[in-house]
């Protein structure tokens, strides 16, 4: 079975497998919940819209610097990079490890990313805040030293719960803050269904990963736990993302309406029994390991557009 990698990828397709697009669900989804969480507990707010554009961005910017920060220091672990002879084969976005992008030019994305998103930032706080601010500088240093040192918490087994409280809370607090100028507890609450999903991306990443992480010593839940439960942990996240929705309705807290993500059902069990199946060669465990990565990633974006359009409906028309 051959390895599933791009072929000499060029122009905008490169682009976007650099910066790792296809996770990109984990910045948007949380951007709009967070939105939509300020019009749904501030009745008669008038959305600005402007101001939502530039966090999307703003947010996706340093969502890139963390992803190409990402695959430089693995890149430099030796991570990355393939190795035949322990069965190890191209890792992260593969764009350094197989000569299509140079270090200068990963490093020089870095650093334009980095200065749009504080460029962005610094002028969203001036509109709505210190808290922004906030939330800005924790992001900035959570996005770099996810992976760069001194902290490389993403070595040590720390990934999971950095994505869920700066993706997860972070960016849909930020967004619901942007709106309302003002801190509130709720939107960090009610961030739960889309941070365990953040989680079950990168999740799914490290079980595919585990047997090569492991050959460098790096630590990530998976390896600390074992394959078997690492498989109950995916199983968890996805239920909980469904669970949490559910005792949100049933409290109040949000519409019957956000129920329309249960339509997402049979994907999420897909995924599920897929991930049972994962083989433990390394060739063929990568390319299921990525498809069903890449699928994880999907089904957050069908959970959480459902979720959103759901309060939508809500907020607009009831």
């Amino acid at each position: 079975m051959e390895n599933i990698q791009p072929k000499e990828p060029t122009g905008l397709k490169l682009f976007l497998l650099t910066i790792r697009s296809y996770a990109f669900p984990a910045t948007v989804i949380p951007v709009i919940y967070g939105t939509i969480i300020a019009g749904l507990f501030n009745p008669g707010i008038k959305i600005n819209f402007f101001l939502f554009f530039l966090t999307m961005v703003g947010a996706l910017a340093i969502h890139v610097v963390s992803n190409v920060v990402n695959d430089i220091y693995d890149f430099k672990k030796g991570i990355d990079r393939e190795d035949p002879e322990i069965g190890i084969p191209h890792g992260g976005s593969m764009v350094l490890s197989k000569g299509w992008v140079s270090m200068n030019s990963m490093v020089m994305i870095t650093v334009i990313s980095l200065l749009l998103a504080v460029g962005i930032g610094l002028y969203i706080w001036t509109q709505c805040g210190n808290w922004i601010l906030y939330l800005m500088i924790f992001g900035g240093l959570l996005a770099v030293y996810y992976t760069a040192k001194p902290l490389s918490l993403k070595y040590k087994a720390l990934g999971d719960i950095m994505v869920f409280i700066g993706f997860g809370v972070g960016v849909t607090l930020g967004s619901y803050i942007v709106q309302t100028k003002e801190f509130s507890w709720m939107p960090v609450v009610l961030s739960v269904p889309v941070g365990l999903l953040i989680i079950a991306i990168l999740h799914s990443n490290n079980i595919r990963d585990l047997y090569f992480d492991k050959t460098f010593g790096i630590k990530t839940l998976p390896i600390l736990v074992g394959e078997k439960l690492s498989k109950y942990i995916y199983d968890i996240l996805i239920i909980g993302a469904y669970l949490s929705v559910i005792i949100f309705v049933a409290f109040g807290f949000l519409p019957w309406l956000a129920l329309l993500n249960l339509l997402t059902l049979p994907t999420a069990i897909k995924l599920v029994r897929m991930l049972k199946d994962i083989p433990r060669a390394s060739i063929e465990r990568f390319n299921m390991g990525t498809q069903h990565n890449l699928l994880t990633a999907k089904f957050n974006m069908q959970f959480g557009l459902l979720l959103n359009i759901g309060i939508l409906i809500k907020i607009l028309f009831i």
